[in-house]
């Protein structure tokens, strides 16, 4: 292991393997070398869980249900809490591992942390305010008491693009419900899910209340959809994968969360202020190098404004920065791995092939010997893009930007919402009249106004359509580790029972 991946390793408490028990194991399943995508370089070789690891996971869970079900919501909540604390605390260690293993640039790493404890935060404070009433009863005496109670076992399967953040938005919530977790990470990102797990041990979390097991994903989803025991499944992926664990979960019909892809319209209003417009979009764009379910897909444009903007939007992209995440100054890192590259060239060369033209790309990293075996995708800008074209109907998932003209904003509203995908949209017009207007119009989970990024642990986030089901974050994402139970009863009385 470099001495680097070493050091942040053992600083931040953490032995590649699995985590069982609130110990670091080694596992059944094999092993997998985690690569640095900008360099290629193996950091570390890390085991995987097999069937085996998860039976035992998940009867360590079970095991541990009964007593973490039966803390005070308060006491919960005070654990949820420190590891908001202890990962502010570790910032700087734990976002250079995560550009180490994932690429993403360090200053969004560090923003990333940020995220992940907001959510520790808040649903430490939401753990101390379970929902429930009062309900009147249509018989003298009697009342209904309506109450939501810990569901269980939950598994939670997260990607690689936001590993840390995605993890904590569903282990916040299912530990604040009082649910115990089977978490899968993704297997080219084990690092830093483990080192949260590590994070959560200090921050006083009992033993088995959270097991971290990284492994190939149709070993998890077999393992967590087949035992009955896995009352709750909470998974971030493809729409591809959420009908495959759909299906498989049908067996024993656990709760069901599922956040899945997105194809989000950016739809730039003809009043639009495009200064305003051009730095969010290319923000939003090259977040993560462009591999977000969130991402703008697709840039609708009023056909008279196409010059414009490509104007402008050429003029920034020309000085960005590309290059290896830890280096200072650098705007774009790698994608995920070679594939990904691969995958999204033919994206842009079919695009091509079918009339778009491309306009710009920053070619900054070629330069850099030390690179060269990384993950590395030219950001690029088309305009002349159509609707029928692959790169319109689906994620790209890389960092290219695709420019789509429109005539009248009714055109626009009908286009955007031509796809199978309503994750998240976005809205920028100087009359906001118009612009909410248009947001309402919109099929998608969350849309932002005139803001490139609107997600926050207060509030909702999940998809309409074949982008998912259910809810992370607010209040909403606590209920999806919950059920509701209905107990009928007496009303005390001060009278003395007859005798």
């Amino acid at each position: 292991m470099p001495d680097a991946a070493q050091s942040l390793l053992s600083g931040l408490g953490v032995t590649p393997g699995i985590m069982l028990g609130g110990e670091f194991r080694e596992a059944g399943g094999g092993e997998v070398p985690v690569r640095n995508p900008a360099t290629g370089a193996t950091i570390a070789v890390v085991p995987l869980a097999g069937p085996a690891d998860f039976a035992l996971a998940i009867d360590g869970a079970g095991e541990a249900f009964g007593r973490w079900s039966r803390e005070t919501g308060a006491a919960r909540g005070e654990v949820l809490k420190r590891a908001a604390a202890l990962l502010l605390a570790r910032r700087s260690d734990i976002a250079q591992l995560l550009t180490l293993e994932q690429g993403k640039v360090l200053p969004q790493a560090l923003g990333e942390v940020d995220y992940a404890a907001s959510f520790f935060q808040w649903f430490g404070e939401e753990a101390r305010r379970p929902t429930g009433r009062l309900q009147p009863h249509p018989v003298r005496g009697r009342e209904y008491r309506v109450k939501a109670v810990p569901a269980g076992v939950a598994g939670l399967v997260t990607p690689w693009n936001f590993p840390l953040a995605q993890g904590a938005k569903k282990i916040a919530a299912a530990l604040a419900a009082g649910c115990t977790a089977v978490w899968k990470p993704s297997e080219l990102t084990p690092l830093v899910a483990l080192a949260l797990g590590s994070v959560l041990r200090e921050a006083g979390l009992a033993p088995g209340v959270l097991q971290v097991l990284p492994a190939l994903g149709p070993v998890a989803g077999e393992a967590l959809t087949a035992d009955p025991r896995v009352r709750v499944i909470s998974l971030t992926g493809s729409t591809a994968t959420g009908r495959t664990v759909l299906r498989a979960s049908a067996r024993h019909l656990p709760r069901l969360s599922l956040e899945l892809g997105g194809n989000a319209p950016f739809v730039i209003l003809p009043d639009a202020d495009l200064d305003e417009v051009v730095p969010e979009l290319v923000k939003l764009k090259l977040l993560c190098s462009g591999q977000v379910c969130v991402t703008a897909n697709r840039v609708f444009v009023p056909a008279a404004l196409e010059g414009k903007l490509v104007e402008k939007l050429c003029a920034v992209w020309r000085g960005l920065r590309v290059g290896n995440g830890l280096e200072a100054g650098t705007d774009v890192g790698p994608l995920i791995h070679a594939e990904a590259c691969v995958r999204v060239r033919g994206l842009v060369e079919g695009a091509i092939a079918e009339g778009a033209e491309l306009v710009a790309e920053n070619r900054s990293h070629q330069a850099d010997r030390g690179i060269a075996a990384g993950g590395f995708y030219t950001p690029q800008i088309l305009r002349g893009v159509r609707d029928t074209m692959a790169i319109a109907r689906g994620e790209i998932f890389g960092p290219v930007l695709p420019l789509l003209t429109y005539v009248d904003v009714d055109e626009a509203v009908r286009r955007a919402n031509a796809t199978e995908a309503g994750l998240s949209a976005y809205v920028y017009g100087r009359d906001l009249s118009l612009a909410n207007a248009v947001a309402d119009e919109l099929e998608a989970g969350i849309v932002g106004v005139n803001e490139w990024r609107p997600l926050r642990a207060e509030i909702p986030f999940g998809g309409t359509k074949a982008s998912g089901q259910g809810w992370e974050g607010g209040e909403e994402g606590l209920r999806e580790f919950t059920e509701l139970k209905v107990i009928s009863a007496p009303v005390p009385s001060l009278r003395p029972p007859a005798r």
